[in-house]
């Protein structure tokens, strides 16, 4: 028989969760820190899927699947206050992230359906306006950095970004000086963050920084997902720590957490268990033994509770899942957490969400938001152009430190250029191809190809530093348009070097007599436009795998009509389109007319053998212009895809 327990009487009180709170402003900076609770009441986020019938039920193959409504959360209800921990846990597929991200108003638009409401000290958090992702801070689960730039360069960076345009610089950098201390960071502050190929700071210092920089703009609530994920246990416990010390000094702290050691789990204050969406238990994470022991379930000894309710709640909701229709195999924990809240007026639940500010707090609450206001504004602490500079600085920096994005790609570019220069340098035309000048056009065709495949290396990086401005994008950062217009400054200015170096190079080994300005033009055009393509693919593609696949599928086909392989009168009709659209026949024809057409014999031939003689109104400068055509129009696409990616 279970046994009936007095949770309350084993629970400290909880008068002064929110009321003994001090209302501080954090030091080193003039943005006031405005303590409040987080109230989520009787939430419920619905999405579409297909109708998972079984086959027997299915009349046809070419029958349409209907949709229907999925409840991920269903009927949540909680309260998180100043001062206090509140750990979300539950299995995998549970509901933790989705509840995570629709308090931090993370959920893309048009998902789900939504119902209930979030306050943010009794008011609905939407009546805050832009300004609600500077109360609310969420650390996501992935550390994302440019891992040439230090501790001290990452956090001011974010600093300059989301702070007052009203604040100094000098009060932004005490603001910085503020956070590492809090964060025990000064001592690394001079380290490289590091990642995949620089040594840096531990994951445990990482997840610090990211913390740090949701910190600089002074949050009423910080929300954390999986906070403790993949780091070493005592890197865990070190990050549990400080996410413990934040809440002493008055934030409201909620994270979700799988499966923390029995020294994280004493950390937390309060614990809301979910299981398929629906609350299985609310309240004070000390007590909950007891309530689960209440129902029958004691924990053995020597046992992680944690571990314990995790077994204990999947356990029976595999139940759920497997047993067959009809059937009662299960215990049904959410139902019987319902009836408690019911039946129990002293319940945990309910004596928090009757806790309201008084008359004093009220006051002090609104003069302090009230101020918040006045600092910030506007949409963005910064201005477009400051976003633009401070991203342009940050990716020149990445780009003169990183040993593998520009210094190995120069080095790769002179090599190639000394090959490719030092071949075709000592060839004589083949006598079989009659007057033409095939070695100097085989010459022209390779050095397009080369370069325009040497871009391929920047994909990878490109979803890489994706996934870093999706995330800073989320926090209100910076504008969409100032990331794109920065980046397409750096990649136009680097790549554009790089070609230089490439052109000099070859110029003068092969014995090219065109102009010599030309050659610079349009090769740095036309691998500006190459780059430009993967800007576009990477921007929409799923992953790098993806886009490059789809890359080397155009760029394969736009070498294969460029003219070289297939002259333009030997090209079908029904494909003479793809000569035309091809990237590679703008360049290929601008180089051709750049070097024979100079009246001479052997030149005519050449332009007549790869049919460019009858194309009267093709110069080697209109080339120029429509690569700087498809230039514009990549980047274009490039920008509206990273406008329509989610987070």
């Amino acid at each position: 028989m279970a046994k009936t327990i007095d949770l309350e009487k084993c629970a400290p009180s909880t008068s002064s969760t929110s009321s003994s709170v001090h209302i501080p402003t954090d030091a080193g900076h003039s943005v006031p820190f405005i303590p409040a609770s987080l109230t989520v009441s009787n939430l419920q986020y619905e999405i579409t899927v297909k109708d998972k019938a079984n086959d027997s039920q299915k009349s046809s193959i070419f029958k349409k699947t209907p949709n229907v409504q999925r409840a991920l959360l269903s009927n949540i209800t909680t309260k998180a206050t100043p001062g206090r921990v509140l750990a979300i846990m539950g299995p995998s597929g549970s509901g933790k992230t989705t509840l995570l991200d629709l308090l931090a108003d993370r959920q893309a638009r048009n998902v789900g359906k939504l119902q209930g409401e979030i306050l943010l000290n009794d008011v609905p958090i939407k009546e805050y306006g832009s300004i609600r992702k500077r109360l609310v801070g969420y650390v996501t689960q992935e550390d994302d950095f440019i891992e040439t730039l230090t501790v001290l360069e990452t956090l001011t960076f974010a600093a300059k970004m989301r702070l007052p345009r009203s604040m100094s610089n000098k009060d932004k950098l005490a603001r910085v000086d503020a956070v590492m201390q809090e964060l025990n960071l000064t001592h690394i502050k001079d380290t490289k963050v590091g990642g995949a190929v620089i040594r840096g700071i531990s994951g445990g210092e990482k997840r610090r920084v990211t913390i740090g920089i949701e910190l600089l703009s002074s949050p009423s609530v910080l929300l954390l997902d999986e906070p403790t994920s993949g780091l070493s246990s005592t890197d865990a416990l070190n990050v549990a720590n400080a996410i413990k010390e934040l809440a002493h000094r008055g934030r409201t702290v909620i994270l979700t957490v799988h499966q923390p050691r029995s020294d994280i789990y004493e950390l937390f204050d309060d614990l809301l268990l979910l299981s398929q969406g629906k609350v299985v238990y609310f309240g004070q994470a000390q007590t909950a033994a007891a309530y689960f022991e209440g129902l029958g379930h004691e924990c053995p000894v020597g046992w992680n509770v944690a571990d314990y309710f995790l077994d204990l709640i999947t356990l029976h909701q595999e139940k759920t899942e497997s047993t067959e229709e009809g059937t009662t195999n299960r215990e049904d924990f959410a139902q019987k957490y319902a009836s408690y809240i019911t039946t129990n007026p002293d319940a945990y639940l309910t004596q928090v969400l009757k806790q309201h500010q008084n008359n004093t707090e009220k006051i002090e609450r609104d003069a302090l938001l009230s101020e918040f206001k006045k600092q910030y504004t506007t949409q963005y602490a910064a201005t477009s152009l400051t976003q633009t500079l401070l991203l342009t600085q940050r990716s020149l920096t990445n780009l003169a430190r990183h040993p593998t994005i520009f210094q190995a790609s120069a080095v790769i570019h002179i090599i190639f250029a000394l090959v490719i220069g030092s071949l075709f340098s000592g060839l004589k035309d083949r006598p079989e191809m009659g007057a033409t000048s095939f070695n100097k056009s085989i010459a022209l065709f390779f050095i397009t190809s080369f370069l325009a495949t040497m871009t391929f290396s920047a994909m990878p990086q490109f979803i890489i530093e994706r996934s870093l401005f999706l995330r800073e994008r989320a926090a209100g950062m910076y504008r969409t348009s100032s990331y794109f217009m920065a980046k397409t400054i750096v990649e136009t200015l680097s790549y554009t070097i790089l070609s230089v170096i490439f052109v000099v190079i070859t110029y003068y080994l092969i014995g090219l007599h065109g102009s010599l300005i030309y050659y610079f033009v349009s090769v740095a055009v036309f691998v500006n436009v190459a780059l430009s393509l993967i800007a576009a693919i990477g921007a929409g593609a799923e992953n790098a795998e993806v886009g490059m696949n789809l890359l080397s599928l155009i760029n394969t086909m736009a070498m294969l009509f460029s003219g070289f392989i297939v002259s333009r009168t030997d090209i079908p009709r029904g494909w003479i389109w793809a000569f035309w659209a091809s990237y590679y026949q703008w360049a290929f024809s601008g180089l051709l007319g750049n070097e024979f057409s100079d009246g001479s014999d052997k030149g005519t031939a050449t332009l007549a053998y790869f049919g460019m003689d009858h194309i009267e109104w093709l110069t080697k400068w209109r080339a120029v212009l429509i690569l700087l055509g498809y230039y514009i129009f990549f980047r274009i696409i490039g920008l509206l895809l990273l406008l329509a990616k989610k987070a």
